[in-house]
């Protein structure tokens, strides 16, 4: 793996090179930021994938959309459509992305996602829709600075934070560690609920005096299939299509679970009904087992279960996002920015 990185590394000084330049031209005003007439909150992180944006992003809405009017956009990654698109009772993950589609699926007409590779076109689109429109979440919006935001928010792994890891392709990074310095907060996401504080030495060199860093975690629900929700069985089958899926495995490893088999697709994967009829004919192999799915992909999985006419067991566990160190000061971070901005707008 290190000689793989060595031997990659004078392709990462070219993208390096490239995303520094790019960056200079937006903190030296060659290129613009576009404010737009509302409050504007980024979720996003300096790695490619895995970080938790979606959780975190949900977590967000769930508290502030009964406060503001409020909508969640992003370019709707893995869609086939082009342009803006509102998420809508008709919508399926090719017309939004898998991650847009999960997040409206918990809307109950509380907020209104919508995807748009613009992000300065899609608020102008969602205002001429909803004129009481008061606050943006442009979720994974961190590299998208054609759109000024009132609060920047990095996401980080605790197992593999972004100040440990190299840019692409020697690395995971999107652009160099010193873009961490356009962080309002930092997020640790994935903390183990016992855990110790990251070093504050790796955050220093690259983001703002005073940033604050939060940590939060995830925890899994009740088992839930199309039907009800039901307790696990001794015997699995897991089935996922993440960037990560250690977390999911070791939390059922920690409930005695017996995973018989993983089937381990790559990060959002557009999952075909062979697929669907390849992990039923495995089930076939053992007595008394489920198939469980990460809710993300579970979305997916749903039309082809009924495309297949499956009698098989499936189901997902959802999971919760849990903030360990003051949420309280996290959250009042948020709403001054917020504030502050709507406040100018009156």
């Amino acid at each position: 793996m290190i000689f793989l990185k060595i031997l990659l590394f004078p392709f990462t000084i070219i993208y390096t090179g490239i995303t520094i330049c790019r960056n200079k031209m937006y903190d030296l005003g060659f290129f613009t930021s576009k404010q737009v007439p509302v409050a504007v909150i980024c979720v996003g992180n300096l790695k490619a994938g895995g970080t938790g944006k979606t959780p975190f992003t949900q977590y967000l809405v769930n508290t502030y959309s009964n406060t503001y009017k409020t909508a969640v956009l992003s370019r709707g990654y893995g869609r086939k459509t082009k342009g803006f698109v509102l998420a809508g009772v008709d919508s399926t993950i090719h017309d939004i992305g898998d991650e847009s589609f999960q997040i409206y699926s918990h809307a109950n007409n509380n907020y209104v996602v919508a995807v748009c590779e613009d992000r300065v076109q899609g608020v102008k689109e969602l205002l001429n829709l909803y004129p009481d429109l008061k606050l943006v979440i442009l979720d994974d919006g961190f590299q998208h600075r054609k759109i000024k935001r009132d609060v920047n928010v990095l996401l980080t792994e605790y197992n593999d934070p972004f100040y440990a890891d190299w840019v692409l392709p020697s690395g995971r990074l999107r652009e160099c560690k010193i873009s961490a310095a356009r962080a309002d907060v930092v997020v640790v996401t994935k903390t183990p609920s016992t855990y110790k504080p990251l070093s504050h030495q790796g955050f220093l060199p690259y983001i703002k005096p005073r940033v604050p860093v939060h940590y939060t975690g995830i925890s899994y629900g009740s088992y839930h299939t199309s039907i009800d929700i039901q307790p696990l069985k001794n015997k699995v089958i897991v089935v996922t299509g993440i960037a990560n899926a250690i977390p999911v495995l070791t939390y059922l490893k920690e409930l005695n679970l017996d995973v018989v088999k993983h089937f381990n697709f790559s990060d959002h994967y557009a999952f075909t009904s062979k697929d669907i009829n390849l992990v039923e004919e495995v089930c076939k192999s053992y007595d008394s087992v489920q198939i469980i799915t990460t809710e993300k992909d579970w979305v997916k999985i749903v039309p082809l279960l009924k495309e297949v006419k499956s009698s098989t067991m499936w189901g997902y566990i959802p999971i919760e996002l849990t903030v360990y160190s003051n949420e309280h000061a996290l959250l009042d971070l948020v709403q001054q920015k917020i504030d502050k901005r709507l406040y100018s707008l009156s």
